[in-house]
């Protein structure tokens, strides 16, 4: 599958478009009479905006970007994205991670079954000493995708077992 590049503009538009979206969900559970599901739907986005603004402490822009622009230039997959971070010094260069989780990203679209549904579950982690970045791929995938290896100061590690593939990029 090939994106287009996302710019400012248009990732401002797919940003505002899904906020509305949660919204007009909240409003229609209270027009339904549900306020507990309006405050859960609430509850929800405000967790899941939280997790997005952590991902600033990872101090690294590219991959923040790519992180959180991920669904948009990606619809095949569902995401969720959970993140704990704290300010570091970055060794690894953040433009290679970010051009990594793309290449990664688009050979596994090669390999998809497009009457599958995938789900990918990402979980970022950073300490003032190292960070990771793990992807966790839910679905069964038509093959085996072609990933070379790096040496761009971070390390990465696989695991495949049945219909899940575990992706972890780490370093300091």
């Amino acid at each position: 599958m090939e994106s287009e590049k996302l710019t400012i503009g248009k990732a401002l538009k797919f940003a505002r478009h899904d906020f509305l979206n949660e919204l007009q969900l909240m409003l229609l559970y209270m027009d339904l009479g549900k306020p507990a599901d309006a405050k859960n739907s609430l509850l929800e986005t405000t967790e899941r905006i939280r997790h997005l603004s952590r991902l600033e402490n990872l101090r690294m822009p590219e991959t923040e970007v790519w992180l959180s622009t991920f669904e948009w230039q990606h619809p095949s997959f569902s995401k969720t994205l959970t993140c704990t971070t704290v300010s570091g010094e970055r060794l690894a260069d953040d433009k290679a991670v970010s051009s990594y989780l793309e290449t990664l990203i688009q050979e596994i679209e090669k390999v998809l079954d497009p009457m599958e549904d995938y789900t990918i579950s990402t979980v970022v982690e950073a300490t003032e000493e190292r960070w990771s970045i793990q992807l966790k791929i839910q679905g069964l995938l038509a093959g085996n995708p072609v990933i070379d290896d790096v040496d761009h100061g971070f390390e990465v590690s696989t695991i495949m077992q049945d219909e899940q593939w575990t992706f972890t990029i780490s370093g300091q």
